[in-house]
């Protein structure tokens, strides 16, 4: 008699996990009660004592992730592409890029005329591989974008020492890890620039928007520049100095991430504490295993939390397989490292130029991406994080239901 859910035995859970998201109380509903009655809607528009909210909350994150400049935008990749255009990247210049993470990371580089360099991942974090990074530098090398995949911070130690001893500007995509540290620093201002995203499903979130932030006042003059077509600060308002786009955040999403942000200490201590049992259970079951984590990441906040699938410990059966299995069984379990390598969608097998410049990208493989992707990356959703340890327990339940009747699999 089969026992497995998906081949119409019993289900293991059968409610849903963690919590309903987005979540949001009478705050958010003040913030915006506020900016409607103030007739103050967008952040251009503060007049005399009243302050931006949108002001506010650049002040407040950039603050909260060890930074003293935040420049709020319209939303995560047009965020990055502000820092590249504020790190100088222009036509022809090539730009590293993991080649697992959200395309975006990319496109952005493109859409500055840059040239994307896609890199492989270290199999342990998921993460750039700083030794490919360097194979992968070249004269023309005039950045990194460093994607923290699921929010655990790279190797900002080797990636560091790269970037001094070759002269490349880092930009830490950090839309996976608010409030994330690396020796105790917060990610994103790490390095010359760092972007956030704070889409509906991020884990700080206005349903859209996006912010840069850096140490580096030059830096932050033309981020800001580069989001206010084209204005200096202090200069005549209708005065422009630069040809850029008007990416600025309006104040309802100012006054929602102002109240967003109030909880998400809390909400990080409850992943924290839930990942932890979670990855001790996880040790205890043949074939599945949580990412060791690197004492020099001293808080992980995320997105999505990766994990790893050992195909040969789950006597063979194919990772795909194993997730039809233990979602049948109620575990809300998904391919990891934000899935297929970039390089591998059609936008950039298909594309043969940029800005002129010829490409291509059809011959491009990094094989540790491909395997990670095909065979083992795992995640969940920081949101089933947010509940109580009886649905780490479940989850748990799940994957060791499935690795007992693992025959019924083959």
């Amino acid at each position: 008699m089969a026992q497995l859910a998906i081949n119409g035995g019993a289900k293991t859970i059968d409610r849903p996990l963690g919590k309903k998201w987005p979540i949001f109380d009478e705050r958010e509903e003040q913030a915006l009660i506020e900016v409607l009655h103030s007739g103050l809607w967008w952040r251009g528009g503060a007049r005399g004592e009243q302050p931006s909210k949108v002001t506010q909350f650049e002040d407040a994150f950039a603050a909260y992730q060890d930074a003293q400049f935040g420049v709020a935008v319209t939303n995560g990749t047009t965020a990055l592409e502000c820092a590249l255009k504020a790190a100088g990247v222009g036509v022809g210049d090539e730009v590293l890029a993991p080649a697992l993470t959200f395309v975006a990371s990319a496109t952005a580089i493109a859409l500055v005329n840059g040239i994307p360099v896609f890199v492989d991942v270290d199999p342990k974090t998921f993460n750039i591989d700083p030794d490919a990074m360097e194979a992968a530098i070249t004269p023309r090398t005039k950045a990194a974008v460093v994607v923290h995949n699921g929010g655990y911070p790279a190797d900002m130690d080797r990636i560091h020492a790269l970037a001094q001893a070759h002269g490349i500007t880092v930009i830490e995509d950090a839309a996976h890890a608010h409030g994330s540290e690396w020796r105790g620093k917060r990610v994103g201002a790490l390095s010359g620039l760092g972007s956030f995203s704070f889409q509906a499903f991020k884990q700080l979130t206005a349903g859209e928007g996006g912010i840069v932030i850096t140490n580096d006042q030059d830096l932050a003059e033309k981020a800001f520049s580069y989001h206010n077509i084209g204005r200096i600060p202090g200069r005549p308002f209708y005065e422009f100095h630069r040809l850029a786009s008007n990416l600025r955040m309006t104040e309802w999403q100012g006054a929602i991430l102002l109240a967003q942000l109030s909880r998400l200490d809390e909400q990080v201590a409850t992943r924290e504490r839930n990942t932890a049992y979670l990855a001790q259970g996880l040790r205890e079951i043949e074939g599945v295993a949580p990412i060791e984590r690197d004492d020099r990441v001293t808080r992980w906040s995320f997105y999505y939390w990766n994990f790893f699938y050992d195909q040969a410990g789950f006597d063979g059966v194919p990772r795909d397989r194993f997730l039809e299995a233990v979602r049948a069984e109620g575990a809300p379990i998904n391919v990891g490292a934000h899935g297929r390598p970039i390089y591998r969608n059609p936008i950039f097998e298909t594309m043969d130029n940029i800005a002129g410049v010829p490409v291509d990208f059809r011959e491009v493989e990094c094989p540790t991406a491909e395997h990670l992707f095909a065979n083992v990356a795992l995640s969940l959703s920081h949101t089933v994080f947010l509940g109580e340890q009886e649905d780490m327990d479940l989850i748990l339940e799940a994957i060791r239901k499935v690795r007992a009747h693992v025959s019924e699999l083959t």
